[in-house]
């Protein structure tokens, strides 16, 4: 496929307005009668009015099912999304009905209805959730291949006395790597690694890490495709001679629409994964610090839920978190299967996992920086944020807060929350 396609950017007006116009126009094409069988409005108008009816009663049935019931996505559907899946299964619906009993160039012109009003209603959705920026996201081919790393954690100067040399590059890269789980035994999909300019020259200084992850369901890549990651990286490294945390997204749900909840369990253990597996291998394969001050942790989402518990479950590894949109604490659907599935089916073990009996039990925290952030149009994990804000104060951590206009729980919101919670870090870092 060629490559400006894959590039085509699928939430932009001008790649939108020609999609829907075409299904539009289509749509209307099979509303309009034509001699034949079924061409008296009295047969043609109440058959296509039932079909578009059904159609988007069997759209409107999938979201009710996958959003409100499953809770597939941990948040409710929005107005956009809801009209997109009725009005996809009404022109589907429509072209459904035009299969029947009509003429060979109608039927060519239902079937290709089909795929466009699907498509057009994908990317309306797309577009409302932030997820896909470019047709090859969408597609899977995202340009990102494995990174080739040039040396291992042999940074010796450190980030006050180490200077830019001539001809380093502006921006940073993106790649992904294998990190095994020696000790942990977790099997994730490949990692996403950003390295800013000053970790890709000869000789580079001791950089802050951030662990991140994404929501759930997804993977690795979302904090990158949808959270716009590297463009906020970038722009902290411009603005600083090319210092930037390096950023490792590790795999913490195994699958698209699995959910282990951070923890160790029979699903996997992720918990010892991340803490001894991760950071190892950051470790011993960047240029890195040891300093618990510039160790961070954060996430959006489910991912934003591990964020809070790596971050207040140990203190003496990360000394920051941003949470964004995050539970209150680890859970996958309802208590009672998250007891049985993560936690052994035991209620103490899973009470003492939430991150608030976690600050209770490990308080004073002395020196931890915890960011929370949320869309205004939340209201599902507005209130878990001043619950959490609220707990992290009185355990002692720095905590900042704050509510994003006009989003509500989708990548949207992640997107402003690492723009706006990782610049806020520098001054832990070390970064002037």
């Amino acid at each position: 496929m060629s490559g400006w396609l894959l590039d085509l950017p699928i939430q932009t007006t001008r790649v939108l307005v020609p999609v829907y116009a075409a299904a539009a126009v289509l749509v209307v094409a099979l509303l309009v009668p034509v001699p034949g069988v079924r061409s008296r409005l009295r047969v043609f108008w109440p058959v296509a009015l039932l079909a578009a009816g059904l159609g988007a009663l069997a759209g409107s049935l999938l979201v009710y099912v996958v959003v409100d019931v499953e809770d597939v996505f941990g948040a409710p559907a929005s107005l956009v999304i809801r009209g997109a899946a009725a009005a996809a299964g009404a022109g589907v619906g429509i072209a459904v009905a035009n299969l029947v009993r009509t003429r060979w160039w109608r039927k060519i012109v239902a079937i290709l209805t089909i795929p466009l009003v699907v498509a057009a209603g994908g990317l309306l959705i797309n577009r409302d959730v932030a997820y896909y920026p470019k047709l090859g996201d969408a597609l899977g081919l995202t340009g990102v291949s494995a990174l080739v790393l040039g040396h291992g954690n042999d940074a010796e100067a450190s980030l006050k006395t180490w200077r830019a040399p001539a001809g380093m590059r502006s921006t940073g890269r993106v790649g992904t790597v294998t990190i095994p789980g020696t000790e942990s035994h977790w099997h994730g999909r490949a990692a996403w690694v950003y390295e800013p300019p000053a970790a890709l020259v000869k000789n580079p200084p001791r950089l802050p890490v951030v662990i991140a992850f994404s929501g759930q369901p997804g993977g690795p890549e979302d904090v990158f495709l949808a959270g716009n990651l590297q463009g906020t990286l970038d722009g902290i490294a411009k603005a600083h001679h090319g210092i930037a945390p390096i950023v490792v997204v590790p795999d913490q749900l195994g699958s698209y629409n699995v959910n282990p909840e951070c923890v160790n369990s029979k699903m996997g253990n992720v918990e010892r994964y991340v803490v001894d597996d991760v950071r190892e291998w950051v470790l011993q394969h960047l240029p890195v610090s040891t300093s618990r001050s510039e160790w961070s942790v954060a996430g959006f989402s489910e991912g934003g839920t591990c964020a809070v518990q790596f971050g207040t479950g140990y203190p003496a590894i990360f000394g920051s978190y941003l949470a964004i949109s995050p539970e209150l604490g680890p859970i996958n659907g309802s208590v009672a299967r998250s007891v049985r599935e993560a936690f052994h089916g035991s209620l103490a073990a899973f009470k003492a996992a939430q991150p608030v009996a976690i600050m209770q039990r490990k308080r004073p925290y002395r020196h931890t920086l915890a960011l929370y952030c949320v869309g205004a149009n939340d209201k599902r994990y507005g209130a878990v944020i001043a619950a959490l804000a609220r707990a992290s104060r009185s355990a002692g951590m720095r905590t900042s807060t704050t509510v994003l206009p006009g989003v509500a729980h989708n990548w949207n919101t992640g997107a402003a929350g690492f723009a706006w919670g990782l610049p806020k870090l520098l001054p832990d870092w070390g970064i002037s």
